[in-house]
């Protein structure tokens, strides 16, 4: 009589005791972080027994495919441990110690993949690829944000005691049972069966009705190893194609602007500040008073959209102002030096320009970014003693950025040439510390928001003072919002942020309701200052009229959204376009019956970004030569 699977599969269990504990523990662990995670997001998930239960079964299927990727490397490891001869204790101490590493690393991934999901309301993605990087500002804001030490200590306990308690069963692996022909056949069979899966499984298998239901059917480390292997995605190979057409043209509305146009620049782009905190965003909390009464002095754009949910699509969008492309932002990737930026425009008009960042520029790619687009970058590690004051991992408190910026750009007043100042804030941001004395609010989300509030009202009451302010336009605008969450991909309230124009001597108050996007604001800045916009720009002044009723580029690692007042087209790899009719509170209604024009407009403008971008249409061409012929 032939062995049952069961019988099978008890005797391997049998012959791989440390295998068979590791792969039991791994289920497990993942198991009940996945349980965690669908009780912390019942609701926003639109969770119901039925669907709550399907998301588990597609979670132990990814939890059984990424535990098959790795079973290759632990049935080496264990064979490795393993010896037909008499083992000592060195070699059951050493079994003892890897199972003990092994499951504290799994335990701390655990962990980590709550405190992300808590964050980013996602598993493990390019965001944290992209952190990995950077170790100092993510392990520095961890261990200020959370008690490290308890929790990493508690985990500790939790390993020894489980290790203790199985030592018995783990001790079988010193001495194998099975033969050196049976181990190798099966490491083979393995090795097979983990190059199949990931040939055949992909990211595609997640299972829900929304993307809460989706990322929790999901693991951690597949979703890990997955942004990893597809960090650069060439949109012509993935993406929706169609024969280019030419844009619409744009007629000019001067009624906002005075007749002589301002000098300097000063953008300020503040972290994570969602419109929601504001009180023209509806918050009762009177978290931001400066930037309330500056909205109602300025040009407030009160429907403008964030490209991306990182800070390098904001400032990609502030600087270069072109819709986001797949994969990462061009702060990141090669040849993203000389490109047509608004420093390099204003350079050749003789501008100092400055990018100034309250953290270390390095993270994000910023400083070889910024100093090779015509901008003079400057860091935390360049400021002054004085100017070092209250910080925390990620940067200076904003206060301390804003004083050190007022006295360069008064030495470049004091220069005679126009200034370009972009600043970049960092005190919104984990793990929300701030100086006391300032705001009435404790560390926390709300009290950050405030304290940011506080610090540029604080700033532009301090230039008020300057020569130099009646002569400048200040951008106050943020890079994204604080949250991404959401139960569809692309929720369009979590990409709405605030911006304010502010040039009291050449703008009136004035409040612009109109559906735009963050790469407008450059075109809207050359606008004021009386320059010629350019063709590499993509975006559109805002003080001009639209040729439609708004539209904004919105998007995340993958997918691309064209947002109109009332739809949404969702550009995503496989050529697949979703088309959505939104509700009143812009959420996803009904889909709309192709074809659809508006769906020809988002993939003409995605395309055309990724023309220039890969043609080298995005490179600066240097007009200062033309213009001293002139």
């Amino acid at each position: 009589m032939y062995p049952t699977t069961a019988t099978r599969i008890r005797s391997l269990v049998a012959l791989y005791p440390l295998t068979a504990w590791l792969a039991a523990a791994f289920l497990l662990l993942h198991t009940l972080l996945r349980g965690v995670l669908i009780a912390q997001t019942w609701h926003a998930a639109q969770l119901t027994f039925p669907s709550a239960a399907a998301v588990l079964g597609t979670g132990l299927a990814f939890d059984l495919v990424t535990l098959a990727l790795l079973l290759p490397a632990v049935l080496l490891l264990e064979s490795a441990l393993g010896t037909r001869r008499h083992p000592g204790r060195m070699r059951h101490g050493m079994v003892l110690a890897v199972a003990a590493l092994i499951f504290f690393a799994l335990g701390f991934g655990a962990m980590a993949e709550w405190f992300f999901w808590d964050e980013f309301g996602v598993r493990l993605n390019f965001i944290a690829v992209d952190y990995l990087v950077y170790t100092r500002e993510v392990v520095g804001n961890i261990r200020e944000s959370f008690p490290v030490g308890t929790l990493l200590g508690a985990l500790a306990v939790a390993t020894l005691a489980l290790v203790w308690a199985s030592r018995g069963w783990l001790q079988h692996a010193v001495k194998p049972a099975a033969r050196r022909s049976t181990r190798i056949a099966v490491w083979l069979a393995s090795a097979a069966v983990a190059v199949g899966l990931s040939a055949a499984w992909s990211m595609d298998a997640r299972q829900g009705a929304n993307e809460y239901q989706k990322e929790l059917s999901a693991n951690g480390l597949y979703s890990l190893a997955y942004a990893f292997g597809n960090n650069e995605i060439d949109y012509f190979d993935f993406y929706a194609t169609r024969p280019q057409t030419a844009a619409a043209p744009v007629a000019a509305l001067p009624r906002i602007v005075s007749v002589t146009p301002p000098k300097n620049v000063v953008i300020v782009t503040l972290e994570s500040l969602s419109s929601s905190f504001m009180a023209h965003g509806g918050d009762t909390r009177g978290l931001t008073p400066n930037l309330d009464r500056l909205a109602g002095e300025g040009l407030f754009l009160a429907n403008l959209h964030a490209t991306g949910n990182r800070t390098v699509r904001g400032l990609e969008a502030l600087s270069l102002a072109i819709p986001p492309l797949p994969g990462h932002s061009i702060i990141w990737r090669k040849h993203n030096r000389n490109l047509e930026t608004l420093g390099a425009v204003l350079a050749d008009h003789g501008y100092v320009n400055r990018f100034m960042y309250g953290g270390y520029a390095r993270f994000d790619n910023m400083d070889a970014y910024f100093a090779g687009n015509h901008y003079q970058p400057i860091d935390r590690s360049q400021f002054p003693e004085r100017h070092r004051g209250f910080g925390n991992i990620w940067g200076v408190a904003d206060e301390h950025l804003y004083d050190y910026a007022l006295e360069q750009m008064d030495r470049d007043a004091a220069s005679g040439k126009p200034f370009l100042m972009h600043l970049m804030t960092t005190s919104n941001h984990t793990p929300f510390t701030f100086p006391e004395g300032r705001i009435d609010l404790p560390r926390g989300r709300p009290g950050a928001v405030k304290y940011s509030d506080y610090a540029v009202g604080r700033f532009i009451e301090m230039a008020r003072a300057k020569p130099w302010f009646k002569d400048t336009v200040f951008v106050l605008v943020a890079d994204h919002c604080a949250s991404s969450k959401g139960r569809v991909s692309l929720p369009p309230e979590n990409y709405h942020i605030p911006a304010i124009v502010y040039s009291p001597a050449h703008l009136t108050a004035h409040t612009d309701t109109r559906l735009a996007s963050q790469i407008d604001l450059v075109p809207t800045v050359l606008d004021l200052l009386g320059l010629p916009e350019h063709t590499h720009f993509m975006g559109r002044s805002v003080l001009h009229a639209y040729p439609d009723a708004g539209r904004a580029f919105i998007a995340t690692y993958q997918k691309l959204g064209y947002l109109t007042p009332d739809q949404l087209v969702v550009l995503s790899p496989g050529r697949k376009i979703e088309d959505w009719r939104l509700d009143a509170q812009q959420e996803l209604a009904t889909r709309v019956r192709q074809p659809d024009t508006l769906v020809a407009r988002a993939i003409d403008a995605y395309q055309e970004t990724a023309r220039r971008a890969r043609d080298g249409l995005l490179q600066h061409a240097d007009l200062s030569r033309d213009l001293r012929m002139r």
